[in-house]
């Protein structure tokens, strides 16, 4: 109930009730005594304060007294009084109704007051509450002003704060009303306020012509500091806030900003301790991985190019066979590092095509010929899978790392499954092997960039950790999900899913025959 209804309502109840009194004792109750009317007047006055507070509380006083003298003390009828005892009783009854209602209407005052502190105070925790819950810099810098105007109802907020070029520039705006004040009159206010340090409080239409119509009347200007250091300028409409709501909302939105940098600083950081982790671990897995096969290579062609060497043919083929494996395990790296590089900065964009899902296992299949060549390749495809439009050759890549790590860590001779589908627009592959399978520990961490298990196997295994990475990348490049399921000492299965749209071949076959 607002103010100006409480004061009405407190009117009613004062007339309404010594009326309703006095019309009760006269006509209801009769030899009652004067006392017993004075503490039930009294009563009213009491009620009427409580209700309306002050203004109310006096004119019952006033009107009960009237009351008092006209109905109750001789003689009845008449405003005058012949026993002079009875001047006594009626001025102790005024006097005690106005300190009466003066105390009730001071109580009521201070209970509203400590009410609407209390509700101030909510606010003010309600907003610290959704500033920490802020998550990045963004959100915080961009949400600040609605969040003061959502939590406190207010009809206008504008956040002003120094940016890196040293000047006052507008973070975040707000308004329930639809206002908008882009004065030069309002910045100079504004820079006033934020050399002084002081609050102002300036008429709206001082500062806009276009806000002549508005509901707001005046705007309150605010400064912002983090201890006595200025930072900015909150420009809002104070209505029911008093000075100390105003600085404490002003202080809040100013740690607001302080932590909104500080996220944004620490995110730097960790991004720059992200690429810095990142490059270090591509130069040690690298620098290591390219030292193998370099030394293979060169010692090859030493070995090729010594005069009082003799080959025979299968000799030759040997070492030609060397060097084209480890050229390829070069070239594996150099093309790992681009993807991943590729998949880093967010450059990986699939560029879907109709293909065969079949034709994608066998030409991965013939990449990796040389690490599959000492296992027992097994495909399980239906021949009548329809075509679908895929990004063909980063497909191929996911799955020729597979296929590789498949190779890595299953015994020689061992079998390397791999099976295809397509059901409910969804292209499902998997490659399962008989290696000794993963811990369900490391199948969380299984497609980090650079990670390696723990196993015995995995430590005599060479390998940058990159190809589950690179295969994860592209596969959510396509919107899809790829996992691993394995138990200890029987293997480990890979799969990944990808949502296509498919076409069945006959209608290639029919397209053809048209044209």
């Amino acid at each position: 109930m607002s103010s100006i209804k409480q004061n009405l309502f407190g009117y009613l109840v004062a007339l309404s009730g010594i009326v309703l009194i006095v019309a009760s004792f006269k006509l209801f109750i009769t030899n009652v005594n004067h006392t017993t009317t004075a503490l039930i007047l009294l009563l009213i006055v009491q009620i009427s304060a409580s209700i309306g507070g002050f203004g109310p509380s006096l004119v019952a006083s006033i009107l009960g007294m009237l009351c008092f003298n006209f109905f109750f003390l001789p003689p009845v009828g008449y405003l005058t009084i012949d026993d002079p005892q009875n001047w006594v009783a009626l001025s102790a009854f005024l006097v005690t109704a106005i300190i009466t209602s003066k105390l009730s209407s001071a109580a009521h005052s201070r209970a509203q007051d400590a009410e609407r502190r209390k509700e101030e105070v909510w606010k003010l925790y309600e907003l610290g509450r959704n500033i920490i819950a802020t998550p990045d810099f963004e959100t915080a810098v961009s949400s600040i002003a609605r969040q003061v105007v959502d939590v406190f109802a207010v009809k206008y907020c504008a956040v002003y704060a120094l940016t890196e070029s040293i000047n006052l520039s507008q973070l975040s705006i707000a308004s329930s009303c639809g206002l908008e004040i882009p004065s030069e009159t309002t910045l100079t206010i504004i820079h006033k306020v934020f050399k002084t340090g002081e609050l102002k409080l300036v008429a709206v239409d001082k500062l806009s012509t276009e806000a002549l119509n508005s509901s707001i009347e005046e705007i309150t200007f605010a400064p912002l500091k983090v201890g006595l250091r200025p930072t900015g300028v909150i420009a809002l409409t104070a209505d029911k806030l008093e000075r100390g709501a105003i600085e404490a909302i002003a202080g809040l939105v100013a740690l607001a900003l302080e932590r909104a940098k500080f996220l944004q600083e620490v995110s730097n950081t960790e991004a720059l301790r992200q690429s810095d982790k990142l490059k270090s671990s591509i130069l040690a897995s690298v620098s290591h991985n390219l030292r193998t096969p370099l030394t293979a290579i060169r010692t090859s062609i030493d070995s090729l190019l010594r005069d009082d060497f003799a080959l025979d043919k299968a000799a030759l083929r040997e070492f030609h066979l060397i060097i084209s494996e480890e050229a390829y395990r070069l070239t594996r790296i150099v093309d790992n590092l681009l993807d991943m590089a590729r998949i880093e900065a967010g450059e990986l964009s699939p560029k879907k095509l109709w293909s065969s899902p079949s034709e994608l296992i066998s030409t991965a299949i013939d990449r990796c010929a040389s690490v599959l060549r000492e296992h027992q390749i097994i495909v399980d495809i239906d021949e009548n899978t329809p075509s679908v439009k895929i990004d063909s050759p980063l497909l191929t890549e996911a799955l020729t790392n597979l296929l590789e790590n498949a190779a890595k860590y299953s015994p020689a001779k061992s079998k390397v499954k791999i099976t295809g589908k397509v059901e409910s627009e969804k292209l499902t592959i998997s490659v399962e092997d008989e290696g000794q399978g993963i811990s369900s520990e490391e199948l969380e961490r299984i497609f980090d960039k650079f990670y390696r298990g723990k196993s015995q196997a995995t430590k005599r295994t060479s390998g940058t950790g990159m190809g589950l990475a690179i295969a994860k990348g592209i596969i959510e490049a396509h919107q899809g999900k790829i996992w691993a399921e394995s138990t200890l000492g029987k293997g480990a299965i890979f799969k990944f899913s990808i949502p296509v749209e498919c076409k069945d071949i006959s209608e290639f076959i029919m397209v053809e025959e048209y044209e």
